[in-house]
């Protein structure tokens, strides 16, 4: 029973385990010896970009969104903004229609029907060169165009993502979130200077119009499948950490949750279909996927066949440490939960397994094919 038991244990925590304490080590050293993510070296590349702003009922920030994409220290004669009012029912139309003829395009579509329906149907009619997704509520800073555009001076960037910092999150979760978003950041300049990132940041990315694809228009993370397919031209996806902009945080727990299940939904039916697998990339961005994303999707079931495995082999020196070590998680995460306390030793316990939860339900919903590809839209 030993021989095993020990080898089960030793195997599954390794997996589990990996993806969040050893990659990140990993890929830091790495990124080091193959730094390619600098300053950047053309400021003066500046082609024709087209703004695409999908909106909402974006009434309360349209207008402001409008006057900082306007007041972009990027050539104004080569930036067009166009703005795709997704079944509005309130003044987000009539707001747009008065920016018009300031560089600003308004497609008013009088019925809702997602994001990437409007992106198939809007972007391949563009002629700029680069194309720039951006969120409504989404606040650039005055030079955050300019630095996005520059990277793709080098003919091997398909896709630049920006730093986009959420303020105003729910007190529950403000630490947790400043904590994970600090190392995905981290994450994404590492991956950047090994090779690529994997996806991008869905409220701000640019992307050579000329590697779009349509997806199936019940694509739910368009900003994961978009990304990858330009991965599999062979392009890379890079993050700009110069590229700042600000946006409103989640408001509640249950917000932040519905998030982290679509995005987890959303990875599953890429995985299901096919469309997320890195094709044609080179075996570093493979490990760099496997790694960051693939073994983090399958974490929560891992997790769970661990525990089981520990209960099974209880007997075990090793599993009675892994049952001992995951029952004061758990603790340390309902202190957390209960106490809001900001203490990262409270904080990351309870954000780890409230992601760990969420995912899970989002893996559930993502293979049944319940998930929603219309987001629910959050009165702020």
């Amino acid at each position: 029973m030993q021989s095993v038991s020990t080898p089960l244990l030793v195997t599954l925590t390794f997996l589990f385990a990996y993806p969040f304490l050893i990659y990140p080590l990993v890929i830091m050293l790495w990124a080091r010896r193959k730094r390619r993510v600098g300053k950047n070296a053309h400021p003066e590349y500046l082609p024709h970009v087209a703004m695409i702003i999908c909106a909402l009922n974006e009434q309360g920030i349209i207008g402001e969104k409008l006057a900082n994409a306007l007041a972009s220290d990027y050539p104004p004669d080569k930036l067009t903004i166009v703005v795709v009012s997704d079944g509005s029912t309130d003044r987000t139309a009539e707001i747009v229609k008065s920016h018009q003829g300031a560089g600003v395009v308004l497609i008013d579509q009088k019925v809702r029907r997602g994001k990437i329906a409007n992106l198939n149907e809007v972007i391949p009619l563009r002629n700029e060169e680069i194309i720039l997704l951006s969120d409504a509520n989404v606040l650039y800073q005055g030079d955050a165009i300019k630095h996005l555009i520059a990277r793709f001076a080098d003919d091997s960037v398909g896709c630049v993502t920006g730093k986009v910092i959420l303020t105003g999150t729910t007190s529950d979760l403000h630490a947790s979130t400043e904590q994970y978003y600090s190392l995905e950041w981290t994450l994404q300049r590492d991956s950047s200077a090994v090779y690529s990132m994997v996806g991008a940041d869905g409220a701000m990315y640019a992307l050579r119009r000329e590697l779009f694809r349509p997806c199936p228009n019940d694509t739910l993370i368009e900003d994961l499948v978009i990304p990858m397919h330009i991965i599999s031209e062979r392009r890379r996806v890079v993050f700009e950490p110069q590229a700042l902009a600000w946006e409103k945080g989640v408001e509640s727990i249950p917000e932040e949750f519905r998030r982290k299940v679509r995005i987890a939904a959303g990875a599953a039916q890429g995985l299901l279909r096919g469309n997320v697998w890195p094709k044609n990339a080179p075996p570093r961005f493979w490990y760099i996927f496997l790694s960051h994303k693939f073994l983090r999707w399958l974490s929560p079931l891992v997790g769970i066949l661990l525990v089981i495995t520990a209960v099974v082999f209880h007997h075990s020196l090793l599993a009675e440490v892994i049952l001992f070590s995951s029952a004061i998680f758990v603790l340390l995460a309902l202190l957390g939960l209960i106490t809001s306390w900001p203490s990262a030793i409270f904080s990351a316990p309870f954000y780890f397994l409230f992601g760990q939860v969420a995912t899970t339900v989002g893996l559930l919903k993502g293979i049944s094919g319940t998930q929603s590809v219309l987001w629910k839209k959050i009165d702020r």
